[in-house]
């Protein structure tokens, strides 16, 4: 009983199962989930709120010609007669005025031209206009929301490095606020290492926390060089790199900030696996002063290092 609870302690302090990266680099959970049932795990609206703007509004072109394309064979099926001044010459044009009067009323624009001629057009027309309404206020709904969520903008270094620091290594990577109408103060950054370790001869992946030199800054103008110390206190003390590729190492990061421009918390999540780790390097500068005496950074060098021995 024992061994079973510890092989079903999931995504927590350690885990058995988990063989490939565990956060994706867009902060997405690399987990695979079973539900009980998909409709009851599924919220139509994070859904919706949450997916690219190129899906977004792919969704809502198609749900806009499917429902207009719905109305359209209600009249045209119903009996063209029932719509008055529409001008066609074969069954194909009349199919077309009555999708284009079906767009008209849909998003009650109406230009007039053509209009209902009887109680069953007319009764068509008033639940079309209903579900319109419906319809554009859901779009509108989901647009503010969409606009209006805090997200933390940040960009990473793509890749981690291990760097001399002071007599001994660190493990440390770059990031910088994408933003630059968007100020995020209050800064805080904890990062965990996930490592294979053999426990009582069972291999298992073990999430250790990291000590950062600085894990908490007020306000993020500019780039920003998390650093892990690797002293005898590190989890990652005594590793070569191939002790990491060995222990098949990832560095879960977790950030949180407070946006002034939306005045809320907002969050973020990154991960580096021993693939994405320079073993002996250092981050070049991305600083410089410009002729009015501003301390300038070059964003295009966030990633930029050279080589070092260790």
């Amino acid at each position: 009983m024992k061994k079973k609870e510890e092989n079903e302690l999931g995504f927590g302090s350690k885990t058995t199962g988990q063989k490939s990266r565990l956060i994706n680099k867009d902060g997405s959970f690399n987990i695979n989930r079973i539900e009980q049932s998909n409709w009851g795990s599924t919220s139509v609206y994070h859904l919706l709120i949450s997916m690219s703007w190129r899906k977004f509004n792919f969704i809502v072109f198609i749900y806009f010609v499917v429902i207009n394309l719905f109305f359209a064979f209600l009249y045209y099926f119903s009996g063209m007669e029932g719509l008055k001044g529409w001008e066609a010459n074969n069954e194909t044009d009349k199919f077309l005025e009555a999708f284009f009067f079906s767009t008209q009323t849909f998003s009650t624009v109406g230009f007039g031209r053509i209009s209902p001629g009887n109680n069953l057009s007319s009764s068509i027309a008033a639940i079309e206009s209903l579900v319109g309404l419906l319809g554009l206020a859901l779009a509108t709904g989901l647009l503010y929301g969409r606009f209006s969520r805090p997200v933390a903008r940040l960009m990473f270094s793509k890749n981690a490095i291990i760097a001399p620091f002071k007599d001994e290594k660190a493990f440390q990577f770059r990031l910088a606020n994408k933003m630059r109408n968007s100020q995020i103060t209050d800064m805080t950054c904890r990062v965990t290492v996930a490592l294979y370790e053999t426990e009582n001869g069972v291999k298992m992946r073990r999430f250790r926390p990291l000590a950062l030199e600085l894990k908490n800054i007020i306000f993020f103008p500019m780039t920003w060089t998390i650093n892990h110390p690797i002293n005898e206190d590190s989890p990652l003390w005594g590793m070569t790199l191939a002790d990491m590729v060995e222990a098949d190492v990832e560095f879960l990061i977790s950030l949180t900030g407070f946006d002034d421009t939306f005045s809320q918390t907002v969050n973020s999540r990154y991960s580096y696996t021993h693939e994405e780790l320079i073993y002996g390097a250092k981050f070049i500068s991305v600083f410089s002063t410009n002729s009015k005496g501003q301390t300038s950074q070059d964003l295009r060098k966030i990633s930029e290092y050279e080589v070092v021995k260790l």
